[in-house]
């Protein structure tokens, strides 16, 4: 039922989207008042309640309100029940409100007082008409063969009927028998080769078939037919990018914004594509002209960051950081801006590992600083995630213990964060703290791999209940199977067991996997030098040494070289 808005008066109203103006109300006041006096066979007044409830009726219907429409209609219908037009005329209405039933009915009626004849033995306009909808009727009831059998019945007598093939088309892909679909399409190109329904179609089905050549083809076809065909050059277009031919995909977006150079679809995704391919100084030119296209528009400033957010990667990527950092800094707050932020702030990592200018750093933390006091921004996961991360990285533990601490006010639950937080305490040397924040990761997820690592490799450091510790890790390894990570730990254990041999095996598997880790090939290094290996304990913990320096390395370096071998 409609909802009558403010300023809607009886049936003639206007709402914000759409509006009768006084002329065309005019022109169907004076056509309703012409088909009910052809009807009747008289003339009547508009005063009279007959023509008011059949023009109530048409004005509704125009204006999609179908229910309404319907109510006045029935007003006539015991005086016009014999009438085919007024029949189809409901029919619609009904079929419209999607009450089948009453449209099948309607419908019916209208086919029986249908007294038109035609010469040749064909059906007539309005009859395929009447049967069109009859067999649109049967379809949304779900009696396809029945619809099938109706279409079929027009096409006997009239069988290049275009409505009806393309009908029957459609009837076919709804169920899935394309084999049939292509052959009555086909029968389209050939009776109404400029029909571009067909060739549409068709592209769709091949499309799904995998059939591409067959699916550009008749895409092709479609422009020559109709240049304006919107929807032919970017699904032409996704078939080029499917196949990965993204230069032609760029070339028919290029053809279409010869027609519609504003096209902002156009001049985006054959943006990205040149971003795509690394042509980014091309890319840039579009992705500017479309920030121009789009200033006016009701969702400007996320059009923007889109295209702002690829103008800055561009040029980090070309490693113009001053350029990339500029149009970054361009995002406001909404989609892309926490990755532009992010991206910013890695740069600045890399910076200030590189050089130790402290200014760097202080960037770091200002950016963070002002994502935190944004309410938008701090309800965010990935933004407490990876901030903590960039602060470990610039070893800044004390305030990425807070990040993580104020986004697990948000998300408490969060087993990332709590391992973020867990790993912070860890290097803290805070082990108490870190212990109990993997064993409230566990409570929440007793699969979690790296909480289960982590808790039997602190109780094999503290040499405190071996035999849970081998217990946690092996369970923490058949979750993430191969994990070099935890292959080091669980060598430990067994190097805390004494079984030195076995832990040798799984120290040399984790270094396989990640290279030059100083912890591996310290406890590479001493696992040797209990096998009374020295010179390759040596080996192992000078290279781990040069890595990362630490006391206990240093230690057993100086016992060794005391040792003659």
């Amino acid at each position: 039922m409609h909802k009558r808005e403010k300023g809607e008066y009886r049936i003639f109203y206007t709402t914000r989207k759409k509006h009768l103006k006084i002329f065309n109300i005019s022109l169907l006041l004076i056509f309703f008042l012409i088909f009910f006096g052809f009807l009747r066979g008289k003339a009547y007044s508009f005063t009279d309640a007959p023509v008011f409830n059949t023009t109530a009726g048409f004005i509704y219907s125009y204006n999609g309100n179908y229910v309404e429409a319907i109510k006045y209609f029935n007003k006539e219908s015991s005086n016009l029940l014999k009438n085919s037009y007024f029949n189809y005329t409901l029919a619609a209405l009904y079929f419209k409100n999607r009450e089948y039933g009453k449209s099948l009915k309607h419908i019916n009626l209208a086919l029986n007082t249908n007294k038109q004849t035609n010469k040749n033995n064909k059906l007539s306009e309005t009859e395929i008409n009447y049967l069109i909808l009859k067999a649109k009727i049967t379809a949304n009831q779900g009696h396809f063969k029945e619809s099938e059998r109706i279409l079929k019945k027009i096409l006997q007598k009239n069988p290049y009927n275009l409505k009806s093939l393309l009908f029957l088309s459609n009837l076919y892909l709804y169920k899935k028998d394309l084999k049939t679909a292509v052959f009555y399409l086909n029968i389209i190109k050939l009776s109404a080769p400029d029909d571009i329904n067909a060739y549409y179609l068709l592209s769709k089905i091949y499309s799904s078939q995998n059939k591409y050549k067959k699916a550009e083809e008749n895409l092709i076809k479609i422009i020559k037919i109709d240049p304006y065909f919107k929807k032919a050059y970017f699904r032409l277009a996704a078939l080029y990018i499917l196949t990965g031919k993204e230069k032609k995909a760029i070339n028919i977006f290029n053809k279409y914004l010869k027609i519609d150079p504003y096209s902002k679809t156009a001049i985006y995704q054959s943006a990205i594509l040149e971003y795509a391919l690394k042509n980014y100084p091309a890319s840039r030119k579009r992705l500017l002209n479309f920030i121009n296209i789009t200033k006016n528009s009701k969702n400007n400033f996320r059009l923007a960051n889109n295209a702002y957010f690829f103008i800055g990667i561009s040029y980090i990527l070309q490693k113009n950081y001053k350029k990339g950092i500029f149009y970054l800094n361009k995002l406001k707050p909404g989609r892309h801006y926490i990755d532009a932020k992010l991206q910013e702030i890695e740069i600045y990592i890399s910076r200030y590992k590189k050089t130790g200018n402290i200014k760097y750093k202080k960037y770091i933390e200002r950016i963070i600083r002002g994502m935190l006091s944004d309410q938008k921004l701090n309800k965010n996961l990935k933004f407490y995630y990876f901030s903590a991360i960039a602060l470990t990285e610039i070893k800044d533990y004390p305030i990425s213990i807070y990040v993580i601490k104020k986004g697990l006010l948000k998300f408490p639950y969060n087993t990332a964060l709590l391992y973020e937080l867990g790993s912070a305490y860890h290097t803290l040397k805070k082990n108490g703290k870190a212990y109990e924040t993997m064993k409230k990761i566990l409570k929440i997820n007793p699969y979690n791999a790296d909480a289960l690592n982590y808790i039997g490799y602190y109780l094999a450091v503290k040499n405190k209940n071996l035999k849970k510790a081998e217990m946690l890790i092996k369970k923490a390894l058949s979750y993430d199977k191969g994990s070099p990570f935890i292959l080091d730990s669980l060598g430990f254990v067994y190097y805390m067991e004494k079984k030195y041999d076995v832990a040798l095996k799984l120290f040399k598997a984790a270094l396989k996997k990640l290279g030059n880790s100083p912890t591996v090939l310290k406890h590479t290094g001493m696992d040797y030098f209990r096998l009374k290996q020295y010179k390759k304990a040596l080996k192992y913990l000078e290279k781990s040494y040069n890595i990362k320096k630490t006391k206990k390395t240093e230690k057993y370096i100086n016992i060794i070289k005391k040792i003659k071998f």
